[in-house]
């Protein structure tokens, strides 16, 4: 008489099963902090003295940010669903939230309403948050609240500011006190923002590490069709 293989039954699934309803349980419970989230609070940017909304702005302006940070800007749903799984991956392998993987839109939601703390729970609130963003605001509004509340260094927390400080210019098409700022300065301050502390749009002619940068920037700019090959000359002329 053969013998019955003995397997784990319902001891191995209950075991299982455990940790799989504790991550749901995780992952519910930061869902539903990212609803309680008033993203109506977002609208206080545009009573910012320096606020300047992307209508009032030369085209290359916000496009020198979307060509760095977000190229699917004006075409996805406000997460970059593929950099954000693998920032969760390499945030379980490493046991805490990684930078990058982010919109534009995500980018907004984690400056705006959370901290820099690194951690997985703030990135699932982050992408809550971020499509809640998506549906309620136009693009134009995401991107003017994007430009006017992130960091740009030396205590600048909006474009305009950074742009009167270190370009003596404007990023409103009708100032009639500064000049306009130019497709070189905007592919500057774009690409600065990922290290504020480090480089310094108004020292770029001392600054080789941020020539090399902005020299990408004005490429994908062009590539992206954001700029033409004239507009990319003349900016790169002035590195």
């Amino acid at each position: 008489m053969r013998r019955k293989k003995r397997g784990c039954g319902c001891g191995c699934f209950s075991i299982l099963l455990i940790p799989i309803l504790l991550m749901i349980l995780y992952v519910g419970f930061n869902v539903y902090k990212g609803f309680q989230v008033d993203i109506r609070e977002l609208r206080a940017i545009e009573q910012q003295q320096t606020y300047v909304a992307t209508k009032d702005m030369q085209p290359y302006v916000k496009n020198a940010f979307i060509a760095v940070e977000d190229k699917r800007f004006n075409t996805h749903d406000g997460v970059d669903w593929f950099g954000t799984a693998r920032a969760i991956i390499v945030s379980i392998k490493n046991g805490e939230a990684s930078q990058g993987g982010s919109s534009i839109t995500q980018q907004l939601a984690k400056t705006y309403f959370f901290d820099n703390e690194k951690s997985i729970s703030r990135k699932i609130k982050e992408v809550v948050v971020a499509k809640r963003i998506e549906n309620n605001f136009s693009k134009d509004q995401i991107m003017s609240y994007y430009l006017n509340s992130i960091y740009f260094g030396n205590n600048h927390y909006n474009i305009e500011s950074a742009a009167n400080a270190d370009f003596n210019v404007s990023t409103h098409k009708e100032n009639q006190y500064y000049p306009q700022i130019t497709v070189l300065q905007s592919a500057l301050l774009a690409s600065s923002i990922n290290a504020p502390s480090v480089y310094h749009p108004e020292a770029y002619q001392s600054d080789a590490a941020l020539k090399t940068r902005t020299k990408e920037t004005l490429q994908k700019m062009m590539d992206q069709k954001f700029i033409d090959q004239t507009q990319y000359n003349e900016a790169v002329s002035g590195l």
